[in-house]
């Protein structure tokens, strides 16, 4: 993406703690750049506080400190050989939120970098460390000039740490879902747009996705997606306008040894036109959709002349108390961890209201149909055969008291493949968690997650098996706020 993307030039860290010398310069080289943006992103926001203070905003600074201590009972998630361990985690971080007193108005920017690191006590090869970044900007920079910035980075070697996304989870990678080795995931999401005069907007879009996993049966993916889009505001009063838009994705892979079909690792290109419409039909209730046509370019024969109507439609509403969403979206994409072309449907339905003052709800979920293009060489373990995908994660937060809160979490995903030989897989993750304010900015937590994965047939995808995993981890975390 843009000024956002983020890859490791060269070759991957070495397993655990065997880290090259070249892997600790690429290494630097990622945070000597995420540190760039970070100044640059910074001075927007100085610029923005700079233009005349029309609303109160408040800077946060948030260091942090947290020492915790794991009990694993299943830390390779085998279903026949468990082995057990204590982790002692420690994760120092920083968070820097930049707010307008008004949330709808002014810019809005946060920063959180949080970095996990983890001693095994009877394991001491797996001890390792693990880095999250988030970032998130939204700056009216002057009337005619809007950015929008938003970016995940993930690294990890612990498969209960990859749940994080800026994206539905799609099921597309089960063996590196799985297994403990290390993983690089990137998504980031930008757009501008700029004021021409009158009614008409120019909108420019960039964006990337960045998998790189450690696990032969999958190949690493990369994304790099590029876009405009003319735009024509019709009703002032309620936001509405339409567009027109074009965009382009590069999709390029790299495989680890195992490739699962011929030419999956060769790069193509998916091409979008499109028109569509924003509209507010009620002060609360807002809707965005769209159609168009996309093709797919590629020197691999089966990659190449994809084409078809693609669309979208979605539905806002907004609540005293929350929000709720309900979508559909009909796209070209890639397999992940195969490289195929593929065509996407997804319906989606999202929502998060404050109940009672004291107790939050939250849900998600999605549904996703995988139709693979152009395959030509499939087998009876490959993960390249058209699939359903079902997620449904809802979540509930209680303020028992002021110093007090609970939550508990539940994911539950099921991949279902079309071809009959292939085993399906049902995913369930519980997540419970208490906290406990000792001060303002000390805390004392004690979460239990419980993991299981099951395959119903006899032959699993590859790199896939059954497992349970339970896990119990007491935190402490010092975390002083600075208010400027």
């Amino acid at each position: 993406m843009g000024g956002l993307t983020i890859w490791w030039h060269g070759k991957k860290l070495a397993h655990r703690q065997q880290w090259s010398q070249e892997g600790y310069h690429n290494m630097a080289g990622i945070w000597r750049f995420q540190g760039i943006i970070v100044v640059l992103l910074t001075l927007i926001v100085t610029a923005a506080y700079g233009q005349g203070g029309q609303e109160p905003t408040r800077l946060t600074l948030t260091p942090s400190l947290s020492l915790g201590e794991r009990y694993d009972d299943n830390i390779f998630e085998d279903p026949t050989n468990k082995q057990h361990d204590f982790i002692t985690v420690l994760s120092p971080g920083i968070r820097v939120q930049y707010l307008p007193t008004a949330p709808t108005l002014g810019t809005q920017f946060d920063f959180n970098y949080r970095a996990n690191i983890e001693f095994f006590a009877d394991h001491s090869s797996e001890n390792n460390v693990g880095h999250l970044l988030t970032l998130m900007l939204d700056s009216p920079l002057s009337p005619s000039l809007q950015v929008r910035v938003r970016e995940l980075l993930l690294i990890t070697d612990n498969p209960l740490s990859r749940d994080e996304r800026l994206s539905n989870p799609t099921g597309l990678r089960p063996a590196s879902q799985q297994q403990r080795d290390r993983t690089i995931h990137n998504e980031a999401d930008g757009r501008v747009d700029i004021g021409l005069g009158g009614r008409t907007s120019l909108g420019v879009r960039f964006a990337n996705l960045i998998d790189d996993v450690s696990v032969p049966e999958e190949l690493d993916e990369f994304r790099y997606t590029v876009g405009t889009e003319l735009g024509y505001l019709f009703n002032v009063a309620r936001n509405s306008r339409v567009f027109v838009a074009y965009q382009v994705s590069f999709e390029t892979f790299r495989n680890n040894g195992i490739v699962p079909s011929v030419n999956a690792d060769a790069a193509f290109q998916v091409h979008a036109i499109g028109t569509g419409v924003r509209h507010e039909l009620t002060p609360t209730l807002a809707v965005e959709a769209g159609v168009g046509y996309s093709f797919t370019t590629s020197d691999a024969p089966q990659k190449d002349g994809q084409n078809g109507v693609i669309g979208n439609i979605k539905f806002t509403k907004t609540f005293n108390n929350g929000e709720a969403s309900l979508g559909y979206i009909r796209r070209f994409t890639a397999g992940g961890s195969s490289g195929d072309v593929v065509i996407d449907d997804t319906v989606s339905a999202n929502a998060s209201i404050n109940l009672t003052g004291k107790l939050t709800a939250r849900f998600d979920s999605n549904v996703s149909w995988f139709n693979f293009q152009g395959v030509t060489t499939r087998t009876s373990t490959s993960n390249n055969t058209d699939q359903r995908f079902l997620s449904i994660r809802p979540s509930l937060t209680y303020q028992i008291l002021r110093p007090w809160s609970v939550s508990v979490a539940y994911t539950y995903e099921y991949t279902d493949y079309r071809d009959s030989t292939i085993a399906n897989l049902s995913n369930n993750r519980l997540f419970l968690n208490t906290q406990y304010a000792l001060r303002e900015w000390l805390v004392l937590g004690l979460s239990y997650r419980y993991g299981t994965q099951g395959v119903h047939g006899n032959v699993s995808p590859a790199g896939v098996s059954d497992f349970t995993d339970n896990q119990v981890m007491l935190t402490v975390t010092a975390s002083p706020k600075f208010r400027f």
